[in-house]
């Protein structure tokens, strides 16, 4: 490489890596920059399906720093695999330039090729998703430079005439290939568009080479994913299966001999081909050596299964491990892909489950594998009459948002459900089609797209509302059809940090960087599939459901395709300069391309980027957990359910030590066999859990789900439940197969008065302790993680602290709620009702919860108008911190506690104020308890406020025929009996309310027009 292009990849790299050392954050970020922290620090198994090389690596890096910086280096960890993208970006781009450029000999040609590969690699530096993922801790940067660097070595082999040199390229690919498989799986789909380079090289690029290489590419996908990844571990399960059980071998035995096995024939292939000169075959196999050398990281999940930490599932054999890798947690292996039932699909009427093959798992306790499933009526056999071609509506617990992204009217089939015929209106395969577009093609797919190189709205987790997260182009004319005209958005959604408006022109040069590759075609259509296959092609395999994003926004899988889109934004140079023919003078037209490229994109993302991705100041995640933890009292088990609940407070426990007394459960890892046999063992100071669930009840492979067969309508007494349970004789069958079943809707646990640790004392609270715990939890089917919970608070409520995350979910509580205390952020269960049924039947310890609020919990910062806040920071600032507040506040003045009530209260509008978390409903009853302790202005003042917001984004939402009418209408329906509830409820009376009742009626009478011309059905 020359000097000049050697320095400016370096400079590069230096200049880059800089920025996002200073902007990323000190500390750890919400999702799964924790967890991917804690498995690093700890050496343990992420979630699958798992990123065992990533996870080496960091530890190997993490052992020279000390815990208490292990998040910041861990970070450093991401912005350095970032910073070397972009330079492997640079050296493509370069690489590339040099070959398409059709210029005279001048000095300006190797200079445009620079100048490309640095618009190109800041670009992608500066976009948003990939900036974003670069300065917190994820895997995706390393997949990112390894795909980047894959793609640097497929164009120096296509160019290379050197033999040698062409199998050493290829044996090194083959070793990044092995190596992607323990960083991100999806990186194997790059062996699609690497096929056509391989085609061009070897036979020229025609449309009969062309298909044919297409065709092989899709085919060593498969057989590497399924084969080679897949099949291998499923093969020596097999055969450890096999030895174990037929031989009474040691566990993984079938590992040790399947890799003797594999060892000899490999070692038999490489001498019989090199001495018979099977050149293809030689190097063939030592590509297969090289991979699986690669892919040998996978060990590490086998060898640390003993340490029985937290985080994920214990793989201690290979049953586990392809478990682990088909992700089968998260239900992956069964979403269809080219064929399957629509969502709303019946049983088939004759044959409604079909046998499938036996499950065995291994019982440590027999020393073999035992069959936890005779396989018989394992598989659902939906009605062929409902099976559709590509099927994209799958899910029936995603029906009703399937009819929300598209009006689905479907076709009336008549078909018998229970013995009686009923009509069910099967969704047309147009209408299919329809969701596909305007859901996983245009929602998801190219509005990511959209938002690194047109503009982005805000940060918000984007549902179809026209207030969040939309792209936008800063240009009204064309923004005002989607998000409404920029003079009736609010304010705080206008001037929110996050909104960018790139005006098209990065997406413009994108287009331009392509066009230029037209007359190559082996670049054009090689860029184009990685294009496709890293955008379309994900989404197509992964087939998302509507709920996909009610968690998270998941633009950072489709950065493979951002990256290529960037390489063509810097080959736009390319095109510029041989656009702009007509300037005489070479140097006056570089200097001119080179600025309008510059600051058409990646000049204009860094400046409007900046203040949005500064996260140094953000420690809200770390606080967020401590205070979770902080609310605990010793020795206690704290349940918690989903990622942000939970990873932040494993990383404080198992990074930095902090309150490691505490047992965090995470409500959805009890369906997990591993995990709940680690509640029985002490970890770390938290003693074990008393658990009496028979390992035949949740062990892996048996049904996870009880249905409902109500046969006594009194409470199950839980002791007796978990009898019935054990007892084999008391299962029905249900659906050709013996299950156990839950007998009754309502539960009840006796307790020992007298024994029981006194949480609080009850008088203090005009509350008194109660001798049975009764409720109601009504279901059709109760999950494991339930039925394993019910027997955790039966074994250990007498002894230990019981706690419950407050997160705004209920999932985790089964009903409990009658009788939970509320302690800081986390209420505890106890056996205490109100003596006066009259009284609010919230009960808060606010002895505890006044200092804990007032001086020991941490979230400065909150209302600094001038730093970026994240969306999640605000959500939970809202939605969680603010209640808190506000139930405290209410606990004190039944009190009578009214001065301590208005100081909390006053700290809460203090920490939160309306210009950084804008009021709601919350807030609304904030202002409502001022007014009950005397401050009636201010009281006032805040519902107004609250109520003005509301109003406000009513006002925006109904402005306009807005996309996704079905979406967006029912958000402004709740809006409008929102506001509707808060005027009748305002303190002054309605007549004193902001918008007058006359204004409110006529502007109801306009929303029932507007609703009635965008309603669908």
């Amino acid at each position: 490489m020359p000097k000049a292009k050697k320095l400016s990849s370096w400079m590069l790299f230096a200049f880059v890596f800089f920025v996002y050392a200073v902007s990323m954050s000190k500390t750890i970020a919400f999702w799964d920059s924790s967890e991917f922290i804690t498995s690093s620090f700890t050496l343990q198994a992420s979630h699958p399906p798992g990123a065992p090389f990533y996870t080496i690596l960091c530890n190997v890096i993490l052992s020279f720093f000390p815990a208490s910086m292990a998040a910041y280096a861990s970070n450093l960890i991401s912005a350095f695999f970032g910073a070397l993208t972009v330079t492997f970006l640079f050296r493509i781009v370069t690489n590339i330039a040099e070959r398409v450029l059709s210029l005279p000999k001048s000095n300006h040609a190797p200079t445009v090729a620079i100048v490309s590969g640095i618009i190109a690699a800041l670009t992608l530096a500066f976009s948003d998703s990939f900036w974003t993922a670069s300065t917190e801790t994820e895997v995706y940067t390393l997949s990112f430079a390894l795909m980047t660097g894959m793609i640097h070595v497929m164009l120096v082999w296509e160019r290379t005439q050197d033999k040698h040199k062409e199998v050493t390229l290829l044996l090194l690919l083959a070793f990044m290939l092995g190596i992607s498989t323990g960083v991100h799986l999806i990186l194997l789909s790059i062996v699609i568009p690497f096929s056509l380079l391989i085609a061009h090289k070897k036979f020229g690029l025609t449309i009969k080479s062309f298909c044919i290489s297409l065709a092989i590419g899709l085919v060593s996908f498969f057989f590497i994913y399924i084969f080679m990844v897949q099949g291998i571990i499923k093969l020596t399960n097999s055969l450890d299966i096999w030895l174990v059980n037929s031989y009474k071998m040691p566990l993984n035995t079938g590992i040790i001999i399947f890799l003797l096995l594999v060892s000899i024939s490999i070692s038999f292939t490489l001498v019989f081909s090199r001495k018979h000169q099977k050149i293809t075959m030689y190097y063939s196999t030592l590509g297969i050596i090289f991979f699986l050398i690669g892919m040998s990281s996978f060990f590490m999940s086998l060898q640390r299964s003993s340490i029985n930490m937290l985080v994920s599932d214990s793989m201690s054999n290979s049953q586990k491990m392809l478990q682990y890798v088909r992700a089968e947690q998260f239900g992956v292996s069964s979403i269809p892909l080219l064929t399957g039932p629509v969502y709303n699909a019946p049983l088939d009427k004759d044959v409604g489950f079909l046998d499938g093959k036996p499950a065995y798992t291994y019982n440590p306790d027999q020393k073999k594998y035992i069959k936890v499933h005779d396989g018989k009526f394992k598989i659902v056999n939906y009605a062929s009459e409902f099976k559709t071609f590509f099927p994209r509506m799958f899910d029936k617990s995603d029906a009703e948002k399937y009819k929300a992204w598209t009006p689905i009217f479907g076709e009336p089939i008549k078909y018998p459900v229970q013995n009686e015929v009923v009509t069910i209106n099967k969704p047309t395969f147009s209408e299919n089609l329809s969701f596909f577009i305007n859901y996983q093609v245009i929602w998801l797919n190219l509005r990511y797209l959209y938002w690194n190189f047109i503009g982005r709205q805000n940060d918000h987790q984007g549902l179809g509302y026209i207030k969040d997260g939309n792209w936008i182009s800063g240009i009204n004319l064309i923004d005002k059809h989607r998000i409404g005209d920029q003079a009736i958005i609010p304010e705080h959604y206008k001037n929110h940090k996050g909104n960018d408006g790139f005006y098209f022109l990065p997406f413009i040069l994108g287009i331009l960087g392509l066009i230029a590759l037209w007359k190559h075609k082996q670049y054009f259509w090689t860029t184009l599939l990685l294009f496709l296959t890293f955008g379309i092609g994900i989404t197509i395999y992964i087939n998302p459901v509507p709920s996909s994003i009610l968690i998270r926004e998941r633009d950072y899988i489709f950065i493979g395709s951002f990256i290529i889109f960037a390489l063509w934004v810097g080959l736009s140079v390319v095109a510029l300069f041989q656009f702009t023919k007509f300037i005489a003078n070479q140097k006056i037209r570089f200097i001119i391309v080179g600025c309008i490229a510059f600051l058409a994109a990646p000049g204009q993302l860094f400046a409007k980027g900046w203040d949005n991705h500064q996260r140094s100041h953000d420690n809200f995640a770390c606080n967020f957990g401590k205070a979770y933890l902080d609310a605990c009292p010793q020795q206690a088990i704290l349940i918690t359910d989903g990622d942000n609940m939970t990873f932040p407070i494993w990383y404080l426990q198992q990074v930095e030590g902090y309150r490691t007394d505490v047992r965090v459960i995470n409500f959805d890892q009890l369906n997990i066999d591993t995990h709940i046999d680690n509640l029985k063992r002490k970890i770390y100071d938290s003693k074990p859990i008393k658990l009496t669930l028979p390992k035949d009840l949740y062990i892996s492979g048996t049904e996870k789900l009880f249905p409902l067969q109500e046969e006594i309508k009194e409470a199950a007494n839980l002791p007796i439940l978990f009898n019935f349970l054990n007892d084999k004789t008391t299962r029905i069958n249900w659906n050709g197969s013996l299950r156990h079943y839950i007998p009754s809707t309502s539960f009840s646990i006796s307790i020992d008065t007298t024994r029981i640790k006194k949480i609080i004392d009850p008088t203090t609270v005009n509350t008194s302790y109660t001798s049975t715990i009764t409720w109601n939890h009504p279901k059709k089917f109760y999950g494991l993680n339930e039925i394993v919970l019910m027997n955790i608070l039966t074994n250990n409520i007498q002894d230990r602290p019981i706690c419950f995350a407050i997160n705004s979910k209920k999932r985790q509580n089964i009903g409990l709620e009658p009788y939970f205390i509320q302690h800081g952020m986390v209420n505890i269960l106890a056996p205490i009702q109100r003596k006066n049924p009259q009284l609010n039947p919230k009960i808060v310890d606010t002895e505890m919860m006044y200092p804990y609020i007032m001086n020991q919990v941490d979230f400065k910062g909150l209302n600094d108008e001038n730093t970026f806040l994240k969306s999640e920071n605000k959500d939970y600032a809202r939605n969680i911190l603010r209640q808190n507040y506000y139930f405290l506040a209410q606990a004190l003045l039944e009190e009578g506690k009214t001065k301590k009530a208005i100081e909390v209260l006053d700290v809460c509008n203090s920490l939160f104020p309306n210009k950084t978390i804008p009021y709601k409903q919350f807030s609304f009853a904030i202002g409502k308890l001022y007014i009950r302790a005397g401050k009636t202005q201010k009281g006032v003042e805040t519902c107004t406020i609250a109520m003005q917001n509301i109003w406000d984004e009513l006002q925006w939402m109904t402005s306009f025929d807005p996309p996704y009418p079905i979406i967006n209408l029912r958000h402004a329906y709740r809006l409008k009996d929102m506001y509707a509830q808060m005027m009748m409820q305002f303190p002054n009376g309605i007549e004193n309310a902001p918008i007058s009742k006359q204004t409110f009626q006529q502007f109801d009478a306009v929303f029932q027009k507007w609703q009635h011309r965008n309603w669908p059905y």
